[in-house]
């Protein structure tokens, strides 16, 4: 039996907290609010120093790629982002012609390509798509869903998952061994009974187990390879929205999470992101190449 301890990691009420991410050559945690446009930085040994900053743009998704910069996911393309000197700068744009569309859910694969889903700014079924950057090249891998969430990867099965969040479905595709390449066509990995609790952001630990944020049910699903459930933790966030694991040796997880309109006392609790320690198997985010 495992001993989870909750605990609140930084205060902040976000309207649209989103994709976590432990950078572990600074021993931090980035984060976004997508709503507000800000990307938030927290130090595990100093998490009073904690600040935000606002960007130019919708940024829906953090990756790292050395001491210094950030690959940012955003609205009209995908940017190296100066930590220092907070500059980004475009690697290459993103369905930028098209002002009804933004990026969401991303994540840097093993093989050090970053993956970017985009979707309607209304939801409209049908219209989310998958990319992945890989050798400087841009290519659209997955298409016809509507909330596409859930990017991360088991390099050692060659898998790479995501989610529906509309179908309340995870998707399993099988990957190239060497290059990460989609090698075939998307199978149904877990799907929910029910509709109205919604997959979000998700990441695999050193033994293959995926670590799921469930919007609308106020918890964290842990799932084996084989798509059985290891572990239901409950938490006070109605509305996670995305884990990354982090610390030294990924012993901790880190959740996101989103404002609602719950009424109860535990009002102040939704929007902020939390700490879970007790992990076991837990892996740090490998770098984006360019």
């Amino acid at each position: 039996m495992s001993d989870f301890k909750i605990t609140l990691f930084n205060n902040t009420q976000n309207q649209l907290g989103e994709s976590p991410l432990w950078h572990p050559m600074l021993a931090t945690l980035f984060w976004v609010d997508i709503n507000k446009k800000l990307l938030f930085c927290c130090s595990l040994d100093e998490p009073a120093n904690a600040y935000s900053v606002e960007m130019p743009f919708i940024v829906t998704a953090i990756a790292w790629q050395d001491k210094e910069h950030l690959i940012l996911g955003t609205e009209s393309g995908i940017y190296r982002y100066n930590i220092k000197r907070k500059i980004p700068q475009l690697i290459t744009e993103l369905e930028s012609g098209d002002t009804n569309r933004r990026s969401n859910d991303g994540r840097a694969d093993p093989w050090g390509g970053f993956w970017l889903s985009t979707m309607d700014m209304t939801a409209e079924k049908g219209q989310g798509k998958i990319y992945r950057y890989y050798n400087k090249k841009l290519d659209c891998i997955v298409t016809d869903l509507t909330i596409p969430n859930g990017l991360c990867f088991d390099k050692a099965r060659s898998r790479g998952y995501y989610c529906d969040s509309f179908t309340s479905c995870i998707y399993v595709l099988d990957l190239d061994v060497n290059t990460g390449e989609v090698a075939g066509t998307a199978k149904v990995f877990y799907q929910f009974n029910n509709t109205d609790v919604d997959p979000d952001g998700c990441v695999i630990d050193s033994i293959g187990n995926l670590w799921l944020a469930v919007w609308g049910m106020g918890c964290i699903m842990c799932l084996s390879p084989d798509a059985e459930v290891i572990h239901t933790i409950k938490v006070n966030n109605l509305n996670p929205t995305c884990t990354a694991f982090g610390g030294k040796q990924g012993e901790l997880l880190f959740v996101t999470s989103a404002l609602c309109d719950s009424n109860n006392d535990l009002q102040n609790i939704q929007g902020t992101t939390i700490q879970i320690s007790g992990i076991k198997n837990g892996q740090l985010e490998p770098p984006v190449i360019l």
